[in-house]
C-alpha cells in the first residue's frame, strides 16, 4: 500500500502461504507505476490531537463515554509530553493546531508545555470553560494561546450543564472573567470562540445565545449538530425535523452575520443541503487514542494502514489515502465509503435510517451462518457454490463490515477465475463497505496497477481553507511579561 513492491516481494518471500495471489500480482505489476499517482497531496494544514481523557461534566450527548463516567481509563488520564513530542513531524506542516479532549482539555497538566511548542502555529484549545480561573487564564495568556474555544449549548438536557440555570450563569461568569483579565493585562489573546451543539431543545434559543456571545465580545461562533448515538438522543436532535431546523438555523445565522458576528455551520454561512465535498477531506488529521491510525474526520471511518516507521508524507500519500481522495474529489459519489455515504455531513437527512425500526427479512445470525458456510465452500474449492452464498449475504445483511468481507471473497474468487477487472470491481466494493480491510486494499492497489484504471478529477473539488483563513493570530507582544492581576475568581 506504500508502493514499495520490492520490499513487499521480499516480505512475502519464496513461501507465500495464503498470499499466493498477492505474490503473483506483485510479480506482474512490480515494473508498473504506482496507481492513482496524481492524487498525491500536500500534508494537512489542520492538526488536532486529544490531550485529556477525563471529564466531570457528564453530558448526555457525549459519544466519547463521559455521559456516565469521569475517566475513560484507570491508568491513562492524559497525553504525555513524550507522546506529544512523537507527533512533531506531523506538526511541522500544520498552520492551525487544536488541542482538544476526548474529555476536558484543560484537565491536562501539560497544557503549558504543549502551547510552548506551538508558538509558531495558530493555536486552539477547546474547553467547557468550567476549569477556568485567574491562574489558569494567566497561564494561557503567558503561553500565547491564540483561540479559546468554549463549548456551550444553553438550555438543553443533552448538552453541557444539562440545562441547569446555575451552570449557564457560571459559564457566562467564566467568559466575563477571561475578558476582564485580558483587559487588565491589555492583551487581545486568547480570542474567544463559541461552539454550540444545536438540538430541538435549544434551537429556539440560538438568537439569545448569539446575542450573549456578541455582548461578551466573542467574535466567532460555530453551530454544529448534536450528533445522536442512540434513539432517545435522535428524538432530541434536529434530524427528525431537519428541514424546519435547517431554515431556523439559516435565518439566525444570516441575522447575526449581518451584525458582524462570524457565525458558521460546519464552516459555511448557510447549511448546504447536499455539500459537494466533506469539509474534513484532505485538510484535517486528528490524533486520538490510536495514534498509529489517525482519524481523517470526527466520524467512524477507520483507515487500513498504520503509520509505523513511515514519514508523514509517505503515510499521507499511501495508496489508501490517494484512493480516498480520488473518491471524494471525483465526479461521482457512487463509490464513496459507505460510512461517508451515510454520514450526517454529506447526507444529514439520511441519518434517520440509522435509527429506523424497519423489520428485517432475516436476522444477522442467518447472514453470519451463510457467510461461514460460504467460507468453508471456498476453502474446499467449491467456488461457484461459495460465490452464490456470498452474494446472498451481500443482498441480505445490514452489517456493512460483513458485506465488505463478502465482496472481498468474491474478489478473490474472481482472481481464481483469472478475471482481474471483475476482481478489481469486487475489491472496490469490499473497501467501500469495510474501509479498514488491509488485505482488500493490498489487492486493490495491485489491481489498479494491473488493469490501469484511473479516476477523473473534478477540478472544482479541492480542500477549502476559507473558514480557517478567518482565524489569524491576534497581535502578541512576545517581550511583554504577564503579571498577576487581582480579579475575583468564579
Amino acid at each position: 500500500m506504500t508502493d514499495n513492491l520490492e520490499h513487499a516481494k521480499k516480505l512475502i518471500g519464496a513461501h507465500p502461504k495464503g498470499l499466493e495471489k498477492i505474490a503473483q500480482l506483485v510479480s506482474k505489476t512490480i515494473a508498473q507505476p504506482p496507481a492513482l499517482a496524481k492524487w498525491k497531496s500536500p500534508l494537512p494544514k489542520i492538526f488536532t490531537t486529544s490531550v485529556s481523557y477525563t471529564c466531570g461534566i457528564g453530558c448526555e450527548m457525549c459519544n466519547a463515554g463521559f455521559s456516565d463516567k469521569t475517566s475513560l481509563f484507570d491508568d491513562y488520564k492524559y497525553l504525555s509530553r513524550e507522546e506529544f513530542d512523537a507527533l512533531s513531524s506531523w506538526l511541522k506542516s500544520a498552520s492551525h493546531v487544536a488541542l482538544v479532549g476526548l474529555g476536558e482539555t484543560l484537565d491536562s497538566p501539560h497544557i503549558e508545555y504543549f502551547l510552548n511548542n506551538l508558538k509558531n502555529k495558530i493555536s486552539f484549545i477547546s474547553t467547557s470553560g468550567m476549569p477556568l480561573n485567574r491562574k489558569l487564564i494567566e497561564k494561557l495568556i503567558q503561553s500565547q494561546l491564540h483561540y479559546l474555544n468554549l463549548s456551550f449549548d444553553g438550555q438543553t438536557t443533552s448538552g453541557h450543564g444539562s440545562a441547569r440555570a446555575i451552570y449557564i450563569k457560571k459559564f457566562w461568569k467564566k467568559v466575563e472573567l477571561v475578558q476582564k483579565i485580558k483587559q487588565s493585562l491589555n492583551v487581545s489573546h486568547p480570542a474567544l470562540h463559541l461552539t454550540v451543539a444545536v438540538d430541538l431543545e435549544n434551537i429556539d434559543q440560538m438568537d439569545e445565545i448569539l446575542r450573549s456571545a456578541h455582548n461578551n465580545d466573542i467574535l466567532s461562533v460555530d453551530l454544529i449538530y448534536m450528533i445522536p448515538y442512540n434513539r432517545p438522543l435522535y428524538k432530541k436532535s434536529v434530524f427528525p425535523r431537519w428541514e424546519n431546523s435547517k431554515n431556523k438555523i439559516n435565518a439566525v445565522m444570516k441575522t447575526w452575520n449581518q451584525f458582524g458576528l462570524h457565525v458558521r455551520f460546519f464552516e459555511k454561512s448557510k447549511i448546504e443541503v447536499a455539500p459537494k465535498t466533506c469539509y474534513f477531506v484532505d485538510k484535517h488529521i486528528m490524533f486520538n487514542l490510536n495514534r498509529q491510525r489517525p482519524d481523517l474526520c470526527c466520524g467512524p471511518l477507520d483507515m487500513p494502514l498504520e503509520i509505523g516507521n513511515l514519514k508523514p508524507e509517505d503515510y499521507w500519500n499511501s495508496f489508501p489515502f490517494r484512493y480516498f481522495r480520488s473518491l471524494h474529489f471525483s465526479d461521482s459519489r457512487e463509490e464513496l465509503p459507505e460510512k461517508c455515504r451515510s454520514c450526517w455531513v454529506l447526507n444529514p437527512e439520511n441519518l434517520k435510517n440509522s435509527f429506523s425500526n424497519k423489520p428485517r427479512t432475516h436476522s444477522e445470525a442467518f447472514c453470519l451462518e451463510w457467510y461461514n458456510h460460504a467460507s468453508l465452500l471456498k476453502s474446499g474449492q467449491k467456488i461457484d457454490e461459495s460465490a452464490s452464498f456470498f452474494q446472498k449475504v451481500i443482498q441480505t445483511t445490514s452489517d456493512p463490515k460483513l458485506k465488505g468481507k463478502a465482496w472481498f471473497h468474491l474478489g478473490e474468487i474472481s482472481l481464481q477465475k483469472n478475471q482481474p477487472k471483475e476482481a478489481l470491481a469486487n475489491m472496490e466494493k469490499a473497501v467501500q463497505f469495510c474501509f479498514d480491510h488491509m488485505l482488500a486494499f493490498a489487492y486493490l492497489s495491485l489491481l489498479y496497477r494491473l488493469v490501469g484504471k484511473e479516476k477523473v478529477k473534478d477540478h472544482e473539488k479541492n480542500p477549502d481553507y476559507e473558514y480557517f483563513d478567518f482565524f489569524k493570530p491576534p497581535h502578541i507582544n512576545n517581550n511583554k511579561p504577564v503579571s498577576s492581576v487581582q480579579v475575583q475568581t468564579m
